[in-house]
C-alpha cells in the first residue's frame, strides 16, 4: 500500500525528489494540505509506519484529486473549442436565429403535415408553466425564495438554458449509408428537484426540460461512412466529415423536420456532474414523401427505433466549474462528452459515435448570493 501511495503521488504531481522533500515541484506541506491530513501523517504513509486505513482513505483522497485534474482539463479543452468555434459560429448563428424567429409564426400556420399538430414548433412546451408574465393565480414550479438555500448548489442553476453548438450524427441501424441526424436547438428549463435516488444530497439534483428541434438528412450519393468520414482505429469523426454543411451540398436533401421533448437529470457531487435523459416524446414534421420513397427511408422507424436509442448514449461524467454556485451567471457552460450506439446492431462499430452536448444558462432565476460554499456541496 505504501508503494502504491508513493505511485498515485507520482501520478498526480510528479517524480518523488527524497533529497528535496517535493513531489514534483510541489512540497510535502501541500500534498498533506490538499489531502486533509497532518504533516505527521504523511510522513507515516510516506514511510510505511501508516495503519491499513488511513492508507486506504488517502489512497481514496489522491484518485479523487487525479479525476478532479482529468475532469478540469477535459472542462479546458471543451472551453477553448467552444470559443474558437464561436468567432466564426456565433455571427451565423445570430442571423439563422433571427430568420427562425421571423419564420416561427408561419410555420406554426403553414408547416404542419395531415396529423395537424397543434403546437408551436419553436416554443418551449412548459413555457407557460415556468414563466407566466403574471404572478396572479400561478404557481412557479421554481423553488420559493425560503428553499434557496436549503437546496444548494442546484438553485443556482434554476432558470432558462440553451443547447451551445449543433452537433451531427450518422443513423445507424439501415441497411445503406447515407442517412444523418443533426441536432439545431434545443430550450431547456432546469428546476432543482428531491423526488430522485434518497442517497443523493438535497440540493444535488436538478431536472432539466428539453425542447429539442433537429433533422434528418439524406446523401443521395450514400457513401460509406469510413474510411472518409470516419476513423474506425480511433472511433473518430475526420475533419472532413466536421466541415461538412449538409445545407450547402448538392448531394444532401433534408429528409424530414423533428421535434422532441426530453427529461435530463442532472447529479451533481461537487465539481463533477452526472448527466442522463429520457424521451417523453418525438414527432416528425414536414416529411419529404419525395425522398423517403425514392430512397426507402422508413421514417417511423427511424423515430421510434433508432433515435429512441440517442436518449440511452453514455455521456461522460463531466468537471463542473461551478462547485461554488455564485460563480455561476449567465452565459455560463456545461459540456458533456457523449457515444451515441443502438442497442446490438451499430454497423459493426464497437463504441459509439462520439459527440459532444453542450448547455449555456440563457436566465437564471436566483442571480443574487448563496450562502453555500463548495465543500458543502460534496456528497458524504
Amino acid at each position: 500500500m505504501r508503494k502504491k501511495f508513493i505511485t498515485l503521488l507520482e501520478k498526480r504531481y510528479g517524480p518523488w525528489d527524497r533529497n528535496k522533500a517535493l513531489f514534483g515541484n510541489i512540497p510535502y506541506g501541500r500534498i498533506a494540505k490538499a489531502l486533509s491530513i497532518s504533516s505527521s501523517q504523511f510522513s507515516k504513509l510516506l514511510y510505511g509506519s501508516a495503519t491499513e486505513g488511513m492508507y486506504e482513505r488517502t489512497l481514496d483522497n489522491i484518485n479523487r484529486l487525479i479525476e478532479h485534474e482529468n475532469l478540469k482539463h477535459s472542462y479546458q479543452r471543451v472551453q477553448q473549442n467552444l470559443k474558437n468555434t464561436n468567432r466564426v459560429v456565433v455571427p451565423r448563428l445570430i442571423i439563422i436565429a433571427f430568420i427562425t424567429f421571423l419564420l416561427g409564426g408561419m410555420a406554426s400556420l403553414f408547416f404542419f403535415n395531415k396529423n395537424e399538430i397543434h403546437t408551436s414548433y419553436n416554443i418551449h412546451p412548459l413555457e407557460h408553466y415556468f414563466n407566466l408574465s403574471s404572478d396572479e393565480f400561478f404557481d412557479s414550479p421554481y423553488l420559493n425564495e425560503n428553499d434557496v438555500s436549503d437546496f444548494c448548489p442546484c438553485s443556482g442553476f434554476e432558470g432558462k438554458w440553451k443547447m451551445v453548438d449543433q452537433f451531427k450524427l450518422p443513423l445507424p441501424g439501415t441497411k445503406k449509408p447515407g442517412l444523418f441526424y443533426k441536432a439545431k436547438s434545443s430550450d431547456l428549463v432546469f428546476r432543482c428537484t428531491n423526488l430522485l435516488d434518497p442517497y443523493v444530497k438535497k440540493g444535488n439534483a436538478i431536472i432539466g426540460y428539453e425542447h429539442l428541434i433537429s433533422e434528418i438528412w439524406i446523401d443521395i450519393e450514400r457513401e460509406s461512412l469510413v474510411p472518409r468520414f470516419f476513423d474506425i482505429e480511433t472511433k473518430r469523426f475526420t475533419k472532413e466529415f466536421d466541415n461538412i454543411s449538409f445545407e450547402t451540398l448538392s448531394n444532401f436533401k433534408k429528409v424530414a423536420d423533428l421535434s422532441a421533448f426530453n427529461v435530463n437529470i442532472f447529479e451533481i457531487n461537487g465539481d463533477s456532474i452526472y448527466r442522463k435523459a429520457e424521451l417523453s416524446g418525438r414527432y416528425a414534421i414536414d416529411v419529404n414523401e419525395t425522398l423517403t420513397e425514392r430512397y426507402n427511408i422508413d421514417i417511423d422507424h427511424i423515430t421510434k427505433n433508432i433515435l429512441g436509442d440517442l436518449t440511452k448514449t453514455n455521456c461522460e461524467v463531466t468537471y463542473n466549474p461551478y462547485c461554488n454556485p455564485n460563480d455561476l451567471e449567465e452565459g455560463s457552460v456545461i459540456s458533456f462528452d457523449c457515444n451515441y450506439t443502438i442497442g446490438e446492431e451499430n454497423l459493426g462499430l464497437k463504441g459509439g459515435y462520439p459527440y459532444t452536448k453542450g448547455f449555456k444558462l440563457i436566465e437564471q432565476v436566483y442571480s443574487d448570493y448563496i450562502a453555500c460554499s463548495c465543500q458543502e456541496n460534496l456528497n458524504e
